[in-house]
Formats: structure tokens, C-alpha cells, sequence
């Protein structure tokens, strides 16, 4: 978190905690010098990251009482499970909101082109949606798509659907994708649109999507708050083998 507002490195380790069940809900929270001592800081910073904290519906302050983790705080991370480092897209687009920032028919650059396989500059579709559990905001998606595919169903299409119904009925059925995770630091318009401050940690994904006969038919590159959005992965190893490996259950 170097390089991070003092106060918004605080207001990571005490979201954590929250969301751990450190701090369950009703819970107090230590007062503003118990936490000024705790983290070495004045209590200008501590007060900020309480502010925080209370915009992000985590907390509640009371006047002469103290401040409180919100009974009805925001909602649980969406959890998505990962098997071959691909989440359930179906369910996932079935129990979240998706607000559609960007469609339209553009070159591709030459990153996406190469992942898509044509030629760079070649027309392709374009999109931005921010998706969204029980109202809260906490992916934002980049996604290209050939243009044949793209042309198959329409901007309301996309915000009402799952993309990987619309794949299907296009003719591209998803069959399988290769991605990778890292992490980023918010940018400023992300920032912004997922309620995070400018450099907040954010957790990334891209991927690139081929149907049944090997065909790139979609390209993304997503950042999801890590604070509502999270994997999970069941794994086995066989048991009495000194030597065995973890693995992904199926």
C-alpha cells in the first residue's frame, strides 16, 4: 500500500478486519486515541479514515458514544468460484446489475487485436459496464468483441443479459478462456465510478474467451473492489503421497 493517503492505508486494515468478523456487526470500535496509538497517527488521520469509513456505509458514528459497525452494513463480497481460473459468469450475470458506460463499433488496438486474433485497427465492438450487487457498484469491465459477434445484439441487450447467453445465441458459445489476476491501484474515473479514494488496491482480471472451435470471441479486462468481490477455490491432493500437488476440484 506504499504510496497510499496515510489514512486510507488505515481504512484497509480496518475494512479487513470488518469484513473478517474482527469487528462484528454492533460492535465498537476503539476510540479515536486508542486507534491514534494503535497505528502511531494523529487523530486528524484516524477521524479520516472513521469519515471513510461512514461513507462507505461500514460504520456508524454517534456523538458521545463512539462509532459502531453498521447491523446493516454493505453487503457481503459477491464470491465467485474458480475452476480452471474461470468464475461462473452465467450466475453472476444473473444475480448483478450492469450499467452499460460505453457501446460502439471501434479500431482495435493492437493488445486487443493480437488477443482477438485480426489485424490491428480491424473494426470491433467496445464496451464498458460497471456491475453492481444489491446496488453497490464493485466491478468496472472493458470488453471487446469481434465485430461479427458484437453486431448480434444490441446496447439494452447487453445491460438486461449475461454476455454468455448472448455468446451463445450468437453462434459463439463460450467453451474455454485463458486469464490472469493481478492487482492495481485505482485510477482517477475508477475510482470515481466503484466509490473508492484515487490509489485504493483493486483486483484485476483478464481474459480471453474461445468457442468450440478455438475462436477468440471476447477479450476483457475487469477491476473489482476487493472488498466486495472475491474468489474461492475448492482443492484436493491425494492423500498418502508425499510428492502429490494441490489441485482444483472439479
Amino acid at each position: 500500500m506504499a504510496g497510499l493517503p496515510l489514512y486510507h492505508r488505515i481504512y484497509t486494515v480496518l475494512n479487513e478486519q470488518i469484513h473478517d468478523g474482527e469487528f462484528p456487526p454492533g460492535t465498537r470500535l476503539p476510540s479515536e486515541i486508542e486507534l491514534a496509538r494503535q497505528f502511531d497517527v494523529s487523530r486528524v488521520t484516524i477521524r479520516r479514515t472513521l469519515d471513510q469509513l461512514e461513507r462507505h456505509g461500514m460504520v456508524e458514528r454517534h456523538q458521545g458514544r463512539g462509532t459502531f459497525v453498521r447491523v446493516d452494513r454493505a453487503t457481503e463480497p459477491v464470491r465467485a468460484e474458480v475452476a480452471g481460473l474461470v468464475e461462473n459468469l452465467l450466475a453472476m450475470g444473473l444475480r448483478t446489475r450492469v450499467k452499460v458506460l460505453h457501446h460502439a463499433f471501434e479500431p482495435a488496438p493492437a493488445p486487443v487485436a493480437e488477443r482477438l486474433e485480426i489485424a490491428t485497427g480491424t473494426v470491433a465492438l467496445h464496451t464498458v459496464r460497471l456491475r453492481s450487487y444489491k446496488g453497490e457498484p464493485f466491478s468496472y469491465a472493458v470488453t471487446w468483441l469481434p465485430e461479427a459477434v458484437g453486431r448480434t445484439f444490441s446496447r439494452k441487450d447487453l445491460a438486461s443479459k449475461p454476455l454468455m447467453r448472448l455468446l451463445a445465441r450468437a453462434g459463439a458459445a463460450p467453451a474455454e478462456a485463458s486469464q490472469k489476476v493481478f492487482a492495481r491501484g485505482a485510477g482517477a474515473k475508477v475510482a470515481e465510478l466503484l466509490g473508492l479514494e484515487v490509489g485504493a488496491p483493486l483486483l484485476g482480471i483478464e481474459r480471453t474467451v474461445r468457442d468450440a472451435q478455438g475462436r477468440p470471441v471476447e477479450h476483457l479486462r475487469a477491476l473489482y473492489r476487493p472488498d466486495r468481490y472475491e474468489f474461492e477455490m475448492n482443492m484436493r491432493i491425494q492423500p498418502n503421497d508425499p510428492d502429490a500437488l494441490w489441485e482444483p476440484a472439479t
